[in-house]
């Protein structure tokens, strides 16, 4: 049985790094590659330890190795071609691991190296290490170190050996010498520019290229190329190769370049060589093999002009190696060459003159490899060891072994037979067979390192592999009660890492043995559940055995339900500064904390103020732009596993203006406009649009000139017009809408010319009698071509025979100067005369292009005759035929456009109709009449001009009678249950006499039931007719009925009126259910109800309103009624002419011959503002108020001034002496009633005013702020001016002017004033 030591170590890790962290820790889902970044510190390839990071593991390393020794294993060797640079020192890496210690020797060409003796040579200071480094003198290194070294590394359980490393110092030999020289060489000649060879192996070989004049490396293509001998190869050469050339070896090892002559190629144009087809310069047939790992270069040297096309491709053993393969210049290149790219290849050169190939046959050869290299091996004694060596190469190597470095046959006495078997002598458990080693029946002493040799003619190859045979009953080295946590349908892995010799058999239990398809022990001894459920919870025993002993292990698994994307986000498409919301619905384990990760294109995205997450699983981002699109990802996690889904954004908005508008092909009245794609914003570009500016006729004003579909179409011929100073723009459009303008190109002018283009709408019609207007479209300035434009208008009376034509002499000719002129009279014209016409339009450079004759008409007069002979033809009850005699040409003093019947009923003879016939046909069909009446019908020709006189005397015609139309109003009251009471209205159209009606009824199930369920028919003939009711006796009770009514005449009878009713209970209907009120505005509230579906039946319905407030049971109004409709559940009625704002209450009732049913009140209210919230605006702000009261003051002020002017008609009296008169004691000088103004009054408080009886002073109507106030004057009244002088020449402002220094007064009578109220 197969143990490595490999799996043994990784175990001890795994269970060392878990019991060091904590029972939790888990290596359920840790990948390999993981383990190898973070647990480097001990043994993990090839049985090796290393130098750890972790410090804490190193007694782990000590208790392996003192416990199981363990032969070297090599975990570092210098590379089997070890090219040195000798300015270095040179190191030859052997390290290996084993336990215990390693020893380390070295041989050199086969034979010990003693490397304490020599004093270039020394060990590496690093520990454990057998790495040798050598130090050379760089100016003159020793040769005689460069050699085939191999690393020994020996303990007592093996010896191990490294590869054979050949040591080679680097070389960079010079260039032959030779002259620098100057090459002349036709243009478009083939042409080689030989590279000098280098003196001596350059080692390794070096990077050989080309420069012209100095520069960088020239660029192989396939015009150009560099054959075997590194020679430069011209297929032919153009002007532009004219330089200096030289072939340059970098070598990369030293860091050095050798630089060859220098060559001058000198391009000769006056002796140019022709155009010719490919041919093959160079080929290679007899191409040696190439090695495996190395680059293949297959080379297709051409010449021909024009350059010929270099195509590869594989004629043998299948494509092109894609990933490696790629084309340099003309050269294939195939990167680290496999077996499988040996065959045969084929080049093909072709241009416009022919086409060349040629095949080249690739073998591979290759070293020797391992397809299968041997792993060490720990076992136990007794086991059966076998050591498989698998190598391949070409030729096929010969394999070999070797036991600790020596020879199997040499020490052993080893003897082959036929069947290439070894048997040992002195070991018979031993035995080679091809690459196969196999021992039987370990012991200890078996315990060694084996080496197996492959070796062909290309080199050698040595892998180790040892056995090591050791004792030891099984240690769980996985900790004990660990928890794996997993979700459901994952599979778990619980881990039962054990060590033993012989390697422990493992067995998993769950109170029994796990067995079946669902369970898998790994060789590691780790048990699989495949797609764990919630029942596979629990604790887990696994138990290690071999026949040394046995120990057990327990381990808990914990399952809860998997995470998953229940509602992904949607693929999104929004339009530039929209929002864009994604919305992730996840269901998930509810003992889980879940938490919602959004990314964009793979990043975390990070929140901001336009990008948020309102709520767990929503992405908002508010004012999108075109940087959001990408693909959002909605990651779910819990700490046990993750979903994700994924959408799109894709944020689409205008396209960006078109870029560098380029005009080119410019001609006199054409140009070739071009322009660059701009940005599409995610929404391709559909087509765009091409607008020009013309700065002359209409400046700054854009103009639509061309519309192109298509997303590539980048440029467009533009056809212009003469004399125009053009500018263009362009813009670009696609699904979201048009990108504003691009920026407009030059300025580009077009010459003047002859005008091109015939002015349009040319026409000739008279307005009157005696003329012709001739009119036209004037030329608009993008088509006048060039300056003084003008018309030149042509006209001749259309000759009698279309086969004689008259003479250019007869056109009269006038020219209008006008270029926006568009018409032209032609007066003292016959009436209604065929005219031609041409029009012509023409500048100061030439004459354009002369218009179609166009046949126009001079103007027409009235008919002068009516038509004769009037009559009637056949007459139905709707119908009249009228015939009559055309009027004659000259009559119609026009074009006859048709005729027109005028007509009316002899009993409504005002009511004139009219009906008009086109053409000139002499008869006509009126219909539409009502039957049974008499008309009056007169005809009248018409033509452009108007109308002619009426044909006389009127004809005369009188409709038969005809069956009548369907009754009016049809309705059918219940009398008791089993009596109706139908009632109707005479028809409409009685189309006759009325003789009387039929009514038919029969019984029904229904309302709306087909007519093969309905009853029996009953029929009642009504011959007087103006009866129009009927009862309906002996029906049955809570039945439905259809009732059929049709009038007659003595035609017969007429169109049928029909009900469903149904007999009811005599009594008053239920009120109707779920009134509700639809609509409401200013004037109107539209009301539905559901009438009672049991119950008396109503016969009409009607709604009851009033404003609120309104108590008396008559102020209720009511509209106008609505019938039952028994097809429909629900009914309505708009209640009209209400006032707005206002509150309303409402009922329905339902009705019938029996009482009435109510439903309750109601309420609602109108919209806008009503009439009593416009009442309840303050009486101050109201118009009306205001009005009464500058009226109100007007008044006052002309009493006041009346009464001051008679109190002041005593006598005239000087301002002195009044003043004087003021300065005497008022206590013996009282004031009288007639003695002045009350502006003397002395001044009281607020209170004493407001408590006084009203004074002479009238307080002002304004509302001073100063109660009492002395200044009322007639300044505060109107207008007058209070220092203005009054009847009698006193200056009364001058009392006014000061009033604090007035001596007291006593109060004015209230005798002396009126009080205004």
């Amino acid at each position: 049985m197969d143990w490595s030591i490999r799996q043994l170590l990784v175990v001890v890790i795994c269970c060392f790094c878990s019991s060091v962290n904590s029972e939790e820790w888990s290596l359920t889902n840790l990948p390999p590659e993981r383990l190898r970044r973070n647990l480097t510190s001990l043994y993990f390839e090839d049985g090796r330890f290393l130098t750890g990071k972790f410090s804490h593991l190193r007694h782990y390393k000590r208790r392996i190795r003192k416990h199981v020794p363990m032969p070297p294993v090599i975990t570092k060797q210098a590379p089997s071609k070890h090219i040195v640079d000798p300015r270095e020192l040179i190191v030859i890496d052997c390290e290996a691991t084993g336990s215990p210690e390693i020893r380390y020797s070295w041989l050199k060409n086969g034979r010990e190296l003693d490397v304490d003796s020599d004093a270039s040579i020394s060990w590496s200071a690093a520990p454990n290490s057998g790495t040798i480094t050598i130090e050379l003198d760089g100016d003159n290194p020793d040769k005689s170190y460069e050699g085939k070294y191999q690393c020994k590394a020996a303990n007592h359980r093996g010896t191990a050996v490294t590869n054979e490393i050949e040591v080679t110092i680097t070389a960079s030999p010079l260039f032959a010498f030779d002259e620098d020289r100057e090459i002349t060489v036709p243009v478009g000649a083939q042409h080689v520019l030989e590279c000098l060879p280098i003196l001596g192996e350059a080692i390794p070989p070096p990077n050989i290229y080309w420069t012209k004049d100095g520069s960088n490396p020239i660029d192989l293509t396939e015009r150009i190329s560099i054959d075997a001998d590194n020679n430069l190869i011209f297929a032919n050469i153009e002007e532009a190769d004219a330089g200096e050339y030289s072939c340059r070896a970098e070598y990369v090892k030293l860091g050095t370049i050798r630089i060859a002559n220098t060559l001058t190629l000198i391009v000769d144009t006056a002796s140019p060589r022709g155009a010719r087809a490919p041919s093959f310069l160079k080929r290679d047939i007899n191409l040696p093999p190439v090695n495996r790992g190395e680059d293949l270069t297959l080379r297709c040297i051409t010449e021909g002009l024009p350059t010929p096309e270099v195509r590869w491709r594989r004629t043998s053993g299948g494509a092109l190696p894609a990933a490696r393969a790629k084309v340099v210049g003309t050269s294939l290149v195939i990167e680290e060459v496999v077996e499988g790219d040996a065959g045969s290849y084929e080049c093909t050169a072709s241009n416009s003159l022919g086409k060349n190939k040629y095949e080249v046959m690739v073998t591979v050869n290759a070293a020797p490899y391992w397809k299968t290299e041997p792993e060490g091996q720990m076992l136990a004694p007794g086991d059966d060891a076998t050591i498989l060596c698998e190598a391949a190469g070409t030729p096929t190597p010969e394999v070999s072994w070797k036991r600790n470095g020596e020879p199997l046959g040499a020490k052993h006495g080893l003897i082959r037979d036929h069947h290439f078997e070894e048997k040992l002598k002195d070991q018979a458990n031993r035995r080679v067979s091809g690459t196969t080693l196999s021992l039987s029946e370990l012991v200890k002493d078996d315990s060694a390192v084996y080496q197996c040799i492959a070796r062909n003619n290309l080199g050698t190859r040595i892998t180790n592999a040892y056995i090591n045979v050791v004792e030891l009953p099984p240690i769980m080295l996985t900790a004990a009660n660990k928890k794996y946590a997993y979700v459901q349908d994952q599979d778990a892995q619980l881990h039962c890492l054990s060590f033993g010799s012989p390697k422990p058999q493992i067995t998993w239990y769950k109170e029994e043995l796990l067995a079946g398809d669902r369970y898998q022990i790994l060789s590691n001894g780790t048990l699989v559940i495949a797609t764990v459920s919630t029942e596979d919870d629990g604790m887990y025993k696994c138990m290690a055995t071999n026949k040394f002993g046995e120990e057990a292990l327990q381990a808990e698994l914990s399952v809860k339900r998997k995470t998953s994307i229940a509602t992904p986000p949607i693929a999104l498409e929004v339009k530039a500064g929209n929002e864009a919301q994604f919305v992730c619905v996840v269901d998930k384990d509810p003992d889980l904390d879940l938490t919602i990760v959004w990314l964009k294109n793979g990043a975390p995205l990070k929140p901001g103020s336009r990008i948020t997450t309102p709520v767990l699983g929503t992405l908002l981002i508010k004012d999108t732009m075109s940087s959001d699109s990408a693909l959002y990802t909605c990651l779910a996690s819990t700490t046990r596993d993750e979903a994700s889904a994924q959408a799109t954004l894709s944020v689409i908005d205008v396209p960006e203006p078109p870029l560098n508008l380029q005009l080119s092909n410019q001609a006199d009245v054409s140009v070739t406009l071009s322009w660059d794609m701009g940005n599409e914003n995610n929404s391709p570009i559909e087509g765009y649009t091409i607008q020009y500016q013309e700065n002359r006729l209409m400046p700054g004003e854009w103009q639509e000139m061309k519309v192109i579909d298509g997303r590539d179409t980048l440029t467009a011929d533009l056809d212009l017009n003469p004399w125009l100073n053009y500018e263009f723009r362009v813009t670009a459009r696609n699904k979201v809408g048009e990108s504003e303008p691009s920026d407009a190109t030059e300025r580009y002018t077009t010459p003047a010319a002859a005008p091109n283009a015939v002015p349009g709408g040319i026409k000739g019609e008279g307005t009157e009698p005696t003329n012709m207007v001739i009119s036209w479209e004037p030329l608009p300035g993008l088509l006048q071509n060039g300056p003084g434009l003008r018309y030149e208008v042509r006209y001749r009376e259309q000759p009698q025979s279309r086969r004689r034509r008259q003479a250019d002499s007869d056109w009269t000719v006038e020219t209008v100067n006008d270029p926006n002129g568009k018409e032209f009279v032609v007066e003292d014209t016959p009436t209604y005369t065929a005219y031609e016409i041409t029009v012509q339009a023409k500048n100061d450079f030439g004459d354009g292009p002369l218009s179609d004759v166009v046949v126009g008409y001079s103007g027409e007069d009235f008919p002068a005759a009516a038509v004769e002979n009037a009559a009637v033809g056949d007459v139905t009850p709707r119908s009249v035929r009228l015939d009559w005699d055309p009027i004659s040409e000259e009559d119609v003093k026009g074009d006859l456009k048709g005729y027109k019947v005028r007509y009316y009923d002899e009993d409504d003879p005002d009511n004139v109709m009219e009906k008009v016939f086109e053409g000139d046909e002499p008869t006509a069909l009126i219909d539409g009449l009502t039957p049974y009446k008499n008309y009056n019908f007169t005809v009248v020709p018409y033509n452009g001009k108007g109308d002619g006189p009426p044909s006389s005397p009127a004809v005369k015609a009188s409709t038969p009678e005809s069956t009548p139309g369907a009754p009016g109003a049809l309705r059918a009251n219940v009398v008791d249950s089993k009596t109706l009471d139908v009632q109707w209205e005479a028809p409409l159209e009685p189309n006759g006499v009325i003789t009387g009606y039929t009514l038919t009824y029969r019984t029904m199930p229904g309302p709306g039931i087909p007519e093969g369920r309905l009853g029996a028919p009953m029929e009642i003939s009504v011959d007087d007719p103006a009866t129009t009711n009927a009862k309906l006796s002996e029906l049955e009770e809570q039945t439905w009925y259809r009732i059929e009514l049709q009038a007659k005449t003595k035609i017969g009878p007429g169109d049928m009126k029909e009900l469903e009713t149904s007999t009811s209970d005599p009594a008053p209907p239920l009120k109707p259910e779920t009134v509700e009120i639809l609509d409401t505005g200013e004037n109107f509230i539209n009301v539905s109800w559901v009438p009672a579906k049991v119950g008396p039946r109503p016969s009409q319905f009607y709604v009851e309103y009033r404003e609120r407030g309104t108590n008396s049971e008559q102020m209720w109004l009511q509209t106008e009624s609505v019938d039952p409709d028994p097809y429909s559940e629900t009914l309505q009625k708009t209640i009209d002419g209400l006032n707005p704002g206002t509150r309303y209450q409402l009922r329905v009732v339902a009705s019938n011959n029996f009482g009435k049913g109510w439903t309750d009140i109601q309420e609602t209210t109108t919209e806008g503002e009503s009439p009593l919230a416009q009442a309840a605006t303050p009486v101050g702000r109201q118009g009306w108020f205001i009005g009464l009261m500058c009226a109100i003051a007007l008044l006052i002020l002309i009493l006041l001034i009346i009464c001051f002017i008679k109190k002041n008609r005593g006598g005239k009296y000087k301002v002195s002496e009044k003043e004087d008169a003021l300065k005497g004691d008022p206590e013996t000088q009282p004031i009288k009633d007639d003695a002045g103004f009350g502006e003397y009054r002395p001044r009281e408080s607020p209170d004493e005013v407001m408590a006084k009886p009203p004074t002479g002073s009238i307080p002002s109507l304004a509302g001073s702020d100063k109660p009492g106030s002395e200044t009322d004057s007639m300044a505060e009244y109107g207008d007058a001016d209070p220092g203005m002088f009054n009847e009698d020449g006193s200056f009364i402002g001058q009392y006014g002017a000061d009033k604090k220094q007035r001596p007291p007064e006593e109060p004015t009578s209230p005798a002396a004033f009126s009080t205004f109220v």
